[in-house]
C-alpha cells in the first residue's frame, strides 16, 4: 500500500509542477490558431495573375472495390501558390489569386469568366478539412486549459488525457496542412 501512495503523490507532484508548462503551451497553440484565423480571414489579401502549370487529382477509393471518387483537385501554379478545390475543376490556366498577408494561403480563386471562391478546400477555407480540426483544437485547447487551470482538483487520468487528446489534434492539424 505504502508504494501506491509514494507513486501517487510522485504524480501528483509531476502534474503541480508541469501544469503550468503545459497551459503556456496551450495559450501558445491557440494564439497560433487565432494568428492563422486572422490572417485568413480578418488582415487584407494581395492580389495576383497567375498561371496554374499542373494539377493532380485526389480520390478516395471506391465503396466495395467500385470506381474510385474524386475528392478534389489540387493545383500548383507558376509563382509558387498552391490550392485546392472541392469537386470541380478549372478549366483555364490563367487565374486570378488573392492570397493571405503573413501565410500566403491563397483565399480567392478567379478565372475571367468564373469565381472558384467558393469552392476552395484548401488553408483554412470553410469547405477544408483544415478548418474543422483547427476548429475541434481551438475548442479543445480551450476546455483544456479552462480544466487546468480551475481550483477543482483533476485526476492524473484526466491531466494525461487532455495532454494526449490535444497532442494528437496538433499532429492532425499539421499533417492536414501538409497535405493540403
Amino acid at each position: 500500500m505504502s508504494k501506491n501512495s509514494n507513486s501517487y503523490s510522485f504524480e501528483n507532484k509531476f502534474i503541480t509542477t508541469n501544469r503550468n508548462v503545459i497551459v503556456y503551451l496551450f495559450a501558445v497553440v491557440i494564439f497560433t490558431i487565432l494568428l492563422g484565423f486572422s490572417d485568413y480571414y480578418i488582415l487584407p489579401s494581395l492580389k495576383t495573375t497567375d498561371i496554374i502549370t499542373r494539377y493532380a487529382v485526389r480520390t478516395s477509393s471506391g465503396k466495395n472495390g467500385g470506381k474510385p471518387q474524386t475528392v478534389s483537385h489540387q493545383y500548383y501554379t507558376q509563382k509558387g501558390f498552391n490550392f485546392s478545390t472541392v469537386n470541380h475543376s478549372i478549366e483555364k490556366g490563367d487565374v486570378e489569386l488573392e492570397y493571405s498577408l503573413l501565410f500566403k494561403s491563397v483565399t480567392k480563386v478567379k478565372s475571367k469568366n468564373t469565381d472558384y471562391t467558393k469552392l476552395l478546400s484548401s488553408g483554412l477555407s470553410i469547405n477544408g478539412i483544415q478548418f474543422y480540426t483547427c476548429c475541434t483544437l481551438l475548442l479543445s485547447a480551450s476546455i483544456s486549459i479552462r480544466i487546468l487551470l480551475s481550483k477543482k482538483g483533476f485526476s492524473e487520468n484526466t491531466f494525461y488525457n487532455i495532454i494526449c487528446f490535444n497532442s494528437f489534434m496538433i499532429f492532425v492539424c499539421l499533417y492536414m496542412a501538409y497535405l493540403f
